[in-house]
């Protein structure tokens, strides 16, 4: 005797198929993206093998929370600016007696380079990624020529080289690579385009024109401290929360 077996299949209803994800909305193409990424990781992942969807859910969380580091970073520039205000020269001279100056700085640009890394990662669903992983780069490679030697003497001599000019070398990188952060704000549509501008505008007064001029440090530190703020307020509202239930069908 033979039986017949039928292969049955559970009927799918709108209450079943509501149950297995919540509701997600896209603002526009640009930022689809960021959207697919919110609904494949939701905000309660569980803990589990390492997938491309936990990866991206876990770079996307790091660098909403990492993005509040900008205006960290504006904050530290300004106080370690604030030398020029009061007479003297800009980093080189940071050296002569007041040593809290120099220290600031450094710090102020390490906090730059974690800022750019967050700038990049908040990009890496938006059309603009690209330019914000060359501004990342950029920026290492100035921070890189101009932390070590912006702090020296004038008349030190580096492998040959003046250390002011390997200092203004990096500084114009520096400048560069946060000019392209800016661009990458304007060209992703994902958060205010006057954030973007403001950034563009702070790029050369953080890096290259500062070095000439102390005051005008604190001018670019105001600007990346305002962008710095409108970019950390957007990445924390422009991701649809997605929660995801198992549903389970007889």
């Amino acid at each position: 005797m033979t039986r017949a077996v039928r292969n049955t299949r559970p009927r799918t209803t709108a209450a079943a198929t509501a149950g297995r994800s919540g509701p997600m909305r896209v603002v526009s193409r640009s930022d689809a993206g960021i959207a697919v990424v919110a609904a494949a990781a939701p905000e309660q992942a569980p803990a589990g093998p390492a997938t491309n969807a936990a990866w991206a859910w876990s770079v996307r969380r790091f660098s909403r929370l990492a993005i509040w580091v900008l205006p960290l970073y504006a904050v530290a520039f300004a106080v370690s600016s604030l030398s020029g205000l009061r007479g003297g020269n800009p980093a080189p001279d940071l050296v002569d007696g007041r040593p809290v100056y120099l220290i600031a700085w450094v710090i102020a640009s390490w906090l730059g380079l974690v800022a750019l890394v967050a700038v990049a990662g908040i990009h890496a669903a938006a059309r603009s990624r690209g330019t914000a992983v060359a501004a990342l780069l950029v920026g290492l490679a100035g921070a890189a020529l101009m932390v070590p030697f912006a702090g020296l003497p004038d008349g030190t001599i580096v492998y040959g080289t003046s250390a002011r000019a390997l200092a203004l070398v990096g500084a114009a990188l520096y400048s560069l690579g946060w000019f392209l952060a800016g661009g990458a704000v304007l060209r992703s549509d994902l958060f205010n385009r006057l954030d973007g501008w403001l950034l563009i505008v702070a790029a050369p007064l953080l890096g290259i024109v500062g070095l000439f001029s102390g005051p005008l440090q604190t001018v670019g530190a105001v600007f990346a401290l305002t962008a710095g703020i409108g970019l950390a307020w957007s990445a924390g509202r422009m991701v649809p929360v997605v929660h995801a239930r198992a549903s389970t069908t007889g």
